[in-house]
């Protein structure tokens, strides 16, 4: 007996819902990761920085070691670092992608 109508249409419904769950849950774990890689790649060369390190791979013994910035100096680099941010936050194009992103689910 051939499937009817109905069922063939109930059976694909149910198939769209579980693909979609399934990409929904694929789209967050990749998210996930990806904030994660982030997160670590930030803590990395905030560590660089904060050691007087010029490049973020650098190793003790492939140079001269600059010396650990003062107060001052990191002062004037996180406002300077501050600066950029707010700049980059104003910019047309940055509101504009951050549209694009939020329609397809990725907004920061």
């Amino acid at each position: 007996m051939a499937p009817t109508m109905a069922s063939t249409m109930a059976s694909n419904s149910h198939r769209l819902t579980t693909e979609r769950q399934l990409g929904s849950e694929q789209g967050e774990a990749f998210d996930r990761r990806l904030r994660e890689r982030e997160r670590a790649g930030r803590e990395e060369r905030l560590g660089h920085l904060l050691l007087g390190h010029d490049e973020p791979y650098c190793e003790p013994a492939a140079g001269p070691e600059r010396a650990p910035l003062g107060v001052d100096e990191l002062r004037r680099e996180v406002d300077r670092l501050r600066a950029f941010h707010d700049a980059v936050q104003r910019s047309r194009a940055w509101r504009l992608t951050q549209r694009l992103r939020g329609a397809v689910g990725r907004a920061w």
